[in-house]
């Protein structure tokens, strides 16, 4: 195994159970301890972990995750973001335009669907146009606009103006909060015109959230739970959420 590959198993362990132990992950991984020791430095460098005797710590809260820049989160819980993706990619039909939203697990769409050429994908986010311009194969249309940085998105008036227009099929986005009561919620109110635009102008809304987002309420509200069709989130979701979801009439799919 490559070491990046190592570091986002361990990532995955970590997300999973919280905490880590040298030993254990040296026998696991068939590497020795100094190795390990040196995954976890780099883990650490990120602020993920808090380094213990023997092992290390998960240290991501969920508002910590928020305030971390798009490329900075591409690796954490990709083993979610993986299996929503690949769920995600099955509800997408032929002929359809899809918009894909800025965000880490719309990049693991964009991945997952990079192969297909029967559909066409429109977005505003740098990393899935750079992502689907080297290896996709689908008609691909980028949406200019105000550049957030953070994010690598563009947002504003000006991608309003672009996209008012424009005919979506399906709408694909990440959430920072996904509530029953509080709806779909973000951290970022001058993404909301452009958010609340795609929405609009949408046959169908797919709202793509790992399992921290489920119940998680942001600062700022961008719709009401009933303004999406679909949610994809992962089967370690908080059931009682889910439920009350569906309740409210959204489809609830568990990768």
């Amino acid at each position: 195994m490559l070491k990046p590959e190592r570091i986002n198993k361990i990532i995955d362990i970590l997300e999973e159970k919280g905490s880590v132990n040298v030993k254990k992950l040296s026998d696991y991984f068939d590497v020795t301890m100094m190795t390990i020791r040196r995954d976890l430095d780099e883990i650490e460098a990120r602020n993920m972990i808090n380094r213990t005797h023997g092992g290390a710590v998960f240290n991501i809260s969920q508002e910590k995750k928020n305030e971390l820049p798009s490329l900075d989160r591409i690796d954490l819980m990709a083993s979610e973001k993986a299996r929503i993706a690949e769920k995600t990619s099955e509800l997408l039909n032929s002929d359809e335009v899809v918009f894909l939203g800025s965000g880490t697990t719309t990049l693991y769409v964009a991945r997952a669907i990079a192969g297909r050429e029967d559909i066409s994908i429109v977005t505003n986010s740098l990393i899935i146009l750079n992502e689907l311009a080297l290896n996709g194969r689908m008609p691909l249309i980028g949406i200019g606009g105000l550049l957030r940085r953070s994010e690598f998105s563009m947002i504003g008036h000006s991608s309003v103006e672009m996209i008012k227009d424009m005919h979506i099929d399906k709408l694909i986005m990440g959430m920072r909060g996904v509530h029953p009561r509080f709806g779909l919620t973000s951290d970022n109110p001058q993404e909301l015109i452009t958010d609340k635009m795609l929405i609009e102008i949408s046959d169908q809304v797919i709202i793509v959230a790992d399992h921290t987002k489920i119940g998680h309420v942001a600062a700022s509200r961008t719709a009401m739970i009933e303004d999406a069709d679909m949610i994809v989130t992962t089967r370690i979701a908080s059931k009682e959420m889910v439920e009350t979801i569906r309740d409210r009439g959204v489809e609830v799919y568990l990768a």
